[in-house]
């Protein structure tokens, strides 16, 4: 028996991968609202001047990191700026945000701070939420050491590392009702 002819073979692979490229994109990453990091300062220290930079790019590097997993797709809050301001402190706050988060047509809403105790130690929460019903889909949580930019990007990025759910939010991608 031979071998059948290359050109089958490439048909074959390309119906194969373009079927699996089909499927894998049919079920989208929900739309994400990620609000700005914020600091919860305990520590009675004097507040660092760069602070609104650091939370600002904390925020830039989750809301990165969300959407390179697959399963989140983060929302442009730009828009919606005073409303968002309006919600601070969200650690305080209760669901505040939530209507916010659906008014920027998102599914699901991420609430971070650090609680900042001493120039030396920090701890970082980030809670991700069913933006319709406010119920947990994740909660990381860690402490980070030091009060510097690289300390906050380093503790962002192991907590959605090695604390976010591999699997995402639960279902086939889309949130319950």
């Amino acid at each position: 028996m031979r071998p059948p002819p290359r050109a089958a073979l490439t048909l074959i692979l390309a119906i194969v991968l373009g079927t699996l490229g089909w499927i894998g994109s049919s079920v989208a990453a929900p739309a994400t609202a990620v609000f700005p990091f914020e600091i919860y300062d305990t520590s009675g220290e004097p507040p660092q001047p760069d602070i609104t930079k650091r939370l600002a790019m904390a925020t830039r590097v989750l809301s990165e990191l969300l959407e390179k997993t697959g399963h989140y797709s983060p929302v442009d809050l730009g828009p919606l700026s005073a409303e968002v301001t309006a919600t601070s402190p969200r650690y305080r706050c209760g669901d505040c945000f939530l209507p916010v988060a659906r008014q920027a047509g998102a599914a699901c809403a991420v609430v971070s701070v650090v609680h900042k105790v001493s120039s030396l130690i920090s701890s970082m929460d980030i809670w991700i939420l069913d933006a319709s019903s406010g119920a947990s889909l994740a909660h990381l949580s860690g402490q980070i050491r030091g009060d510097t930019p690289e300390a906050y990007d380093h503790g962002v990025r192991f907590l959605v590392r090695n604390r976010l759910p591999a699997d995402g939010p639960p279902g086939d991608g889309a949130l319950p009702k």
